[in-house]
C-alpha cells in the first residue's frame, strides 16, 4: 500500500498527515489564519450564526423545483460570517435531482427587498430573454421545461453582474438522471466546488463578498459544498468495493477544477454526467467553470480516501475532503507525508 498517496494535503501545496485526521481543528486553524489571519479574530462569530453547511447525498428525483433567493448571513468556515446571496438560504442552493425526458415544473419567488434576481439552468434548452430574465423584489417567476439530456449541471443566477451573484452564493448543481437509469446502483453523492472572496469583517463582524478579488480571481476559499473542509470531520462513507458515483459540477465563478481522490482510480468518468461521454482509468477530471462530471470508483480496502482539487494553489484553501471506507482506524504514530 502506497501510503505517500493516501497522505492528506497541506499548506497550499504540501501534505496533511496522519496527525491532521485526529486533529482536524487544528488543521482548519491553519487554513483560517492564513486566509484571514488571527484566528482568534475569525472565531469572533463563531456559534452567532448557523453554518452553510449541506449534506452531499444525491436527493431523490423531484418533477417539481421551489427555489427563493433570500440573503442571509451563515458561517462558511468555523466563526467566519458571511452574508450570501442564496438559493434557499445556502449558497450553493439546494442540489436537485429530475429525470431526462420529463417535464420540470419551475416557480422561483424573490424575498429580497432592494434587488433583483433571476435563473439560468445549464441543463435546459431555453430562449433567454423570455425564461431567464430578472425577478423583481416581491415577485415570482414560474416556467415549465423538459432536460433533454443527462448529466450533472449548474444552475445560477444571471442577473448582472453575474460574477457578483454567481461569487455571493447564488449557484448550485441540477442531476439529470438518465431516463433508463444508470445500469448499476452506487452511493451517490454531489461535490459543488466553488469559490470565496471575502471582504474585511464590517462593524457587525460579518463579510461581505469582495468584488475586486472576484474580478482578479483571487479567491479566499475554494470549497465544496460552500464549506471550508466540511467532509475533514463528516466525511463520505462507502463500504469496500462498493460503487461510488461522484457528481461534481464546478460552480466556480473563476477557478477551474482538477478533480481527483487519492488512492483511487476513477474506473468510469463522464464528461459532464453523460453516459454517453465515458472515458476510462481516469487519475484526474478537469472540470472547467460552468462544467460538470460524474465519476465512477469501487475502493477495495478499507481506510481514508481524501478528494481534492489537484491544482494545488486551492488545496490549502478547503477544497479538501475524505471519502471514508469501512470502519478504519488511523495509526496515531503513523506519519503519512512526503509528495503524491
Amino acid at each position: 500500500m502506497n501510503t505517500t498517496r493516501r497522505g492528506f494535503l497541506k499548506g497550499t501545496a504540501g501534505v496533511v498527515g496522519a496527525a491532521a485526521l485526529m486533529s482536524l481543528q487544528g488543521h482548519t486553524d491553519e487554513v483560517l489564519a492564513r486566509i484571514v489571519g488571527d484566528p482568534k479574530k475569525a472565531y469572533a462569530q463563531a456559534g452567532t450564526y448557523p453554518a452553510n453547511m449541506m449534506g452531499a447525498e444525491l436527493p431523490p428525483v423531484s418533477q417539481e423545483i421551489t427555489l427563493e433567493t433570500p440573503h442571509n448571513i451563515r458561517e462558511i468556515a468555523p466563526g467566519v460570517a458571511y452574508e450570501l446571496w442564496s438559493f434557499n438560504g445556502t449558497g450553493p442552493g439546494p442540489h436537485l435531482h429530475v429525470k431526462e425526458g420529463e417535464l420540470v415544473k419551475f416557480s422561483m419567488t424573490n424575498p429580497d427587498d432592494h434587488m433583483q434576481h433571476s435563473i439560468d439552468f445549464h441543463a435546459a434548452q431555453l430562449a433567454w430573454e423570455k425564461y431567464y430574465q430578472a425577478v423583481n423584489p416581491g415577485e415570482t417567476h414560474a416556467f415549465d421545461w423538459t432536460p433533454n439530456f443527462p448529466g450533472v449541471f449548474m444552475y445560477h443566477c444571471g442577473t448582472p453582474p453575474v460574477l457578483a451573484h454567481i461569487g455571493n452564493g447564488m449557484h448550485g448543481a441540477i442531476v439529470v438522471q438518465p431516463k433508463e437509469g444508470w445500469p448499476e446502483p452506487a452511493r451517490e453523492y454531489v461535490l459543488v466546488q466553488s469559490e470565496w472572496y471575502l471582504g474585511d469583517p464590517e462593524a457587525d463582524g460579518v463579510r461581505r463578498g469582495n468584488t475586486q478579488k472576484m474580478t482578479a480571481g483571487t479567491p479566499d476559499m475554494v470549497v465544496f459544498n460552500g464549506y471550508l473542509n466540511q467532509y475533514q470531520a463528516n466525511p463520505l462513507v462507502a463500504d469496500p468495493g462498493e460503487l461510488i458515483r461522484l457528481h461534481v459540477c464546478n460552480c466556480g465563478p473563476t477557478v477551474w477544477s482538477a478533480f481527483h481522490v487519492i488512492g483511487a482510480i476513477f474506473e468510469a468518468a463522464y464528461a459532464d454526467g453523460n453516459p454517453l461521454n465515458k472515458q476510462v482509468g481516469m487519475q484526474t477530471v478537469t472540470i472547467p467553470p460552468g462544467g460538470g462530471y460524474t465519476v465512477e470508483m469501487r475502493i477495495p480496502d478499507e481506510g481514508f480516501y481524501p478528494f481534492v482539487t489537484h491544482s494545488f494553489a486551492y488545496t490549502g484553501r478547503g477544497a479538501l475532503g475524505i471519502i471514508k471506507v469501512g470502519n478504519p482506524t488511523m495509526p496515531e504514530t503513523t506519519q503519512m507525508s512526503g509528495g503524491h
